[in-house]
C-alpha cells in the first residue's frame, strides 16, 4: 500500500511540470485525471487514519484510567472529574467522599453548654467546649449538653415521606425505601409487638428479641420470629442484666452482637433494612460494638431510643457516649426525626431519653 502511494505522488509531480506546456483540452484531461489519483490516495489513507484514531482514543482512556488515582483536593474538581468514565463503585466512593465533606455546624449547641455549664460546674475554670470539636468535651456536663443538642438541634436529614408504623417510624425515600425483600431486627418488645406487626404488613421478614420477657423463643409466624435473645456488645449465655423496672430480680440472659446474631441467622451479606434498639441504656455500648464490627454498613435505617437515666450509665463514661454518638454520625447516619421522651435536667434526678431515627446517607 505504501509503495502504490509513493508511486501515485511521483507521477502527480512529474504530470503538474508538464500540465502548463498543453493544450486546453489536454490540460482539462489531465486535471480529471489527477481528481481521480486524488480520491484513489485519500481511500488508501482512509485505513490508517482510522488506525490513528483508535490509537488516540486508547490513549485517552488509559489517561482517564490514571486520572482516577488522583487524589483531589478542589471540591470543584472532584465534581468535574464525576464526568469522567468511572465505575459504578467508583462513582459511589467519590460521592460518599463528598458527603462526609458536609460538616454539620454545631454552634447552635454553645447555648447547650454555655446553661450546662451554669447548672453542673462547681469551678469557674473549667476549659470551655467548642461544639464543632469533639476532643474538646471534657466534663460529664459538657458531654450532656452536646448530646441534648443531638437531641434537639436540626435534623440532618429531611425525609420527604415518613410512615408510622406502630410507635416507630419509618423513612420511605428512595434509596431508603423499606419494601419487600426486607428484613428487620427489632430489639425491646416489652409485649408491645405493634411495630413488628407493622413491619410483618408490609411484607417483610421480622425478627423479634427480649430476653425480660416471659416467653420462650419462637415462630410468630411464616415470616417473622421471637427470640428470648439479647443485643449486646458480648456474647453471653449467662448475662446477668442490672435490675429496673423491667427486671424486678435476678435473670440470666443469653446476649449475643449483631454481627454474631446475624450469623446464627444466616443473614451474612443481608441487607438489613430497619434495625430497632430499645434496649434500656445499653444502646451506647451496642453502638460502640455495632460501630467497632463494621456491621452498620449493610443497615438501610436505624432506629434508637437513647436513655441517660440518674445513675445508669455512670456520669464518668459521658465523654465516651457522647463521643460514641458523634462516631455514629460521622459515619452517615442521619436523624430524620426525633421523639420527645422523658427529659428532667436535674443533678439528681438527671434523665434525658429521646428515640431517634437515622437513614444511612452512605447506603449504597
Amino acid at each position: 500500500m505504501l509503495y502504490r502511494m509513493i508511486a501515485s505522488l511521483d507521477f502527480l509531480i512529474r504530470r503538474t511540470k508538464a500540465v502548463f506546456k498543453m493544450s486546453s483540452r489536454r490540460r482539462i484531461f489531465v486535471v480529471l485525471v489527477m481528481l481521480i489519483l486524488l480520491s484513489i490516495l485519500y481511500v488508501s489513507l482512509s485505513p490508517y487514519k482510522e488506525k490513528q484514531r483508535t490509537h488516540s482514543l486508547n490513549a485517552f482512556q488509559d489517561n482517564n484510567l490514571q486520572l482516577r488515582q488522583i487524589i483531589c483536593h478542589d471540591t470543584d474538581t472532584r465534581l468535574s472529574a464525576m464526568s469522567l468514565p468511572f465505575s459504578d463503585d467508583e462513582r459511589t466512593g467519590i460521592t460518599n467522599e463528598l458527603k462526609r465533606e458536609d460538616k454539620p455546624d454545631n454552634s447552635g449547641a454553645v447555648m447547650y453548654l454555655v446553661n450546662y455549664t451554669n447548672m453542673f460546674s462547681q469551678n469557674s475554670s473549667t476549659p470551655e467546649a467548642d461544639p464543632n470539636n469533639a476532643s474538646t468535651v471534657q466534663t460529664w456536663w459538657q458531654a450532656a449538653a452536646m448530646i441534648d443538642w443531638y437531641y434537639n438541634g436540626p435534623v440532618r436529614y429531611t425525609c420527604q415521606h415518613i410512615k408510622a408504623v406502630g410507635n416507630w417510624h419509618i423513612c420511605q425515600d428512595f434509596p431508603y425505601t423499606v419494601s419487600p425483600p426486607c428484613l428487620v431486627y427489632s430489639f425491646g418488645i416489652n409485649y408491645d409487638f405493634s411495630f413488628d406487626n407493622a413491619m410483618i404488613s408490609l411484607g417483610c421478614e421480622v425478627h423479634s428479641f427480649d430476653p425480660s420477657m416471659k416467653l420462650e423463643t419462637h415462630k410468630r409466624g411464616n415470616n417473622s420470629a421471637f427470640y428470648k435473645w439479647g443485643i449486646s456488645n458480648v456474647n453471653s449465655d449467662a448475662y446477668q442484666p442490672r435490675r429496673d423496672m423491667y427486671v424486678k430480680h435476678e435473670q440470666t440472659w443469653k446476649m449475643r452482637t449483631l454481627k454474631s446474631i446475624i450469623q446464627e441467622l444466616g443473614h451474612e451479606k443481608r441487607v438489613l433494612d430497619v434495625l430497632k434498639l430499645d434496649v434500656e441504656a445499653y444502646e451506647w455500648g451496642i453502638v460502640d460494638n455495632l460501630i467497632q464490627t463494621d456491621v452498620l454498613k449493610y443497615v438501610r435505617q436505624l432506629m434508637i431510643e437513647f436513655h441517660l437515666f440518674p445513675n445508669f450509665p455512670a456520669r464518668s463514661e459521658y465523654v465516651y457516649l457522647y463521643k460514641t454518638y458523634t462516631r455514629l454520625r460521622e459515619m452517615g447516619f442521619r436523624e430524620y426525626a426525633t421523639w420527645r421522651e422523658p427529659r428532667n435536667i436535674n443533678e439528681r434526678r438527671f434523665i434525658n431519653q429521646r428515640a431517634v431515627d437515622f437513614v444511612n446517607y452512605f447506603f449504597n
